[in-house]
């Protein structure tokens, strides 16, 4: 019984995910070979990069043939905003499918630049693609929007919400971020998911670059 047990343990776990390319730390040469059409990688390699340069170049690469299950998680994690929001600016409102028609088919060739009004610096203008991830200014990847409209958009009238804010992590970490918020039912009333998300000012995993491209 307790090797059934296993067994369906097994199948469960490589059927939640497409199967990894595992990177192995001896084989750091292997990351920069294409993956067989039935393999996908894990983020072990964006991780292991050493600044953001890196960071964004390893995703330029391989950040689409990450397995889609690993990469939706990290995106949603990486980006949920853990500290106080405040000072919260007027939003840029955006439906899920007039979004869709900016980002397009779009993966890590390209980021969703959110741009400030050019009268009011402290208002949303307007929202384009770049061709690359700036350290400067406010970039997502279209897989963390993709990844906030499954978990949350009903429908193409679902809606995006963007704006200007203030985040404090803790005492005297203060950054100047995006909010994104997500009102999956706008026709029901203002219901948006209770946890913003946003772009990082600094690296959630502790290491002191400007922004995280992932």
């Amino acid at each position: 019984m307790k090797k059934i047990t296993i067994v369906l343990m097994v199948i469960l776990t490589i059927g939640a995910c497409k199967k990894a390319k595992v990177e192995s730390p001896t084989t750091a040469t292997d990351v920069d070979k294409e993956a067989p059409l039935s393999y996908c990688l894990t983020l072990e390699g964006y991780y292991k990069s050493a600044d953001i340069e890196e960071k964004a170049e390893w995703l330029r690469q391989h950040g689409d043939s990450v397995c889609e299950c690993t990469l939706e998680e990290a995106v949603l994690e990486d980006h949920r905003a853990k500290g106080t929001v405040s000072n919260q600016k007027e939003k840029y409102v955006i439906s899920w499918g007039e979004l869709k028609k900016i980002i397009g088919s779009h993966g890590y060739d390209a980021y969703l630049n959110v741009v400030a009004d050019k009268s009011n610096d402290e208002k949303i203008g307007e929202l384009i693609m770049a061709e690359r991830y700036g350290v400067k200014g406010y970039y997502f990847s279209t897989a963390l929007i993709r990844s906030l409209a499954k978990k949350y958009a009903k429908d193409d009238n679902s809606e995006f919400q963007f704006s200007f804010a203030t985040l404090e992590e803790k005492p005297k970490n203060v950054q100047s971020v995006v909010v994104i918020q997500v009102n999956g039912n706008p026709g029901e009333g203002n219901r948006i998911n209770a946890n913003p998300y946003y772009d990082y000012s600094t690296d959630p995993h502790g290491v002191p670059v400007p922004n995280i491209p992932l």
